[in-house]
């Protein structure tokens, strides 16, 4: 049964999502109050609807690096993050349509489809998808990675949906990732707000990712053990990259503040990669 309109508003879907999510993370959460990383990956396990929200749960804690965090403030944040997504893929008529719902974060795609009773959360734990498995690769491989330039960036994974076979180009990658840009880019990299939007990037530059990996990995010193180790920990990443993704692409979006994807197609078919930042004044 439906629990939003068919066209919500993204205020309306953040707020009926965060409620539900509120309460899930409430029972999920010890007596003290507070959520833990462990708590949050036991929400997957839940034979309910609670467990849709493990994985918001569990990205913002992996995200913020945090050991624990009160009910409350994962609230509120998560209203704002999905609120921000919302708002993002309704575009200018500020009401989500279902194929609007296509755009959002993958962590809020389905919840948005089992709102509008389009989808049911299985009642039995599900085994980790392709997707899913790349997410927790790539997320491991760039876990304490930089990226490097006037400033230093971090690297977000970034997923949407089946390509059907389509070119990656950068109008495509705008298409469908940029609701996530715009809800994580302030976690990768510091930027006023008024330059967070992905739409603010008119300009955009197409890079050979091999070259752009390469560049990567460079020993600029090999006398230096720091960077060596550095750079072999780049090299394991592009080499996941070449692996698990065909038709590599990197696109920067901006001219001072960069933002770069490092994007392709996944074996299962569906536009998956990293987000990162570049500052180049």
């Amino acid at each position: 049964m439906p629990r939003i309109p068919t066209t919500p508003s993204p205020k309306l879907f953040a707020e009926t999502w965060s409620n539900d999510f509120k309460e899930a993370v409430k029972k999920a959460a010890g007596k003290d109050g507070r959520l833990t990383l462990s708590e949050a990956t036991k929400l997957a396990a839940r034979p309910d609807a609670d467990k849709m929200f493990a994985d918001n749960a569990v990205n913002y804690l992996k995200a913020t690096g945090k050991q624990s965090v009160s009910v409350d403030v994962i609230a509120r944040e998560a209203q704002a993050y999905a609120q921000r997504a919302a708002e993002v893929a309704a575009g200018p008529d500020k009401k989500l349509s279902l194929e609007d719902g296509k755009k959002l974060p993958d962590d809020l795609r389905e919840d948005f489809f089992f709102l509008r009773g389009k989808s049911t959360p299985s009642t039995t734990p599900s085994t980790p998808s392709a997707i899913d498995s790349l997410r927790t690769e790539l997320t491991s491989l760039t876990d304490g990675l930089w990226m490097p330039s006037e400033t230093d960036a971090k690297f977000e994974f970034v997923s949407g949906s089946q390509l059907n076979g389509a070119p990656i180009t950068a109008d495509l990658v705008r298409q469908q990732l940029t609701a996530q840009h715009d809800a994580v880019f302030a976690d990768v990299m510091w930027v006023d707000a008024a330059d967070l939007p992905l739409s603010t990037r008119t300009h955009v530059e197409a890079r050979d990712a091999q070259q752009f990996l390469n560049h990567l990995t460079t020993v600029w010193d090999p006398a230096d053990t720091d960077q060596v180790a550095y750079a072999l920990k780049f090299e394991a990443l592009k080499n996941t990259l070449n692996a698990e993704l065909t038709d590599l692409k990197v696109f920067r979006f901006g001219e001072v503040n960069i933002s770069t994807f490092i994007v392709g197609r996944a074996k299962s078919g569906e536009l998956v990669g990293l987000l990162t930042g570049q500052v180049e004044t």
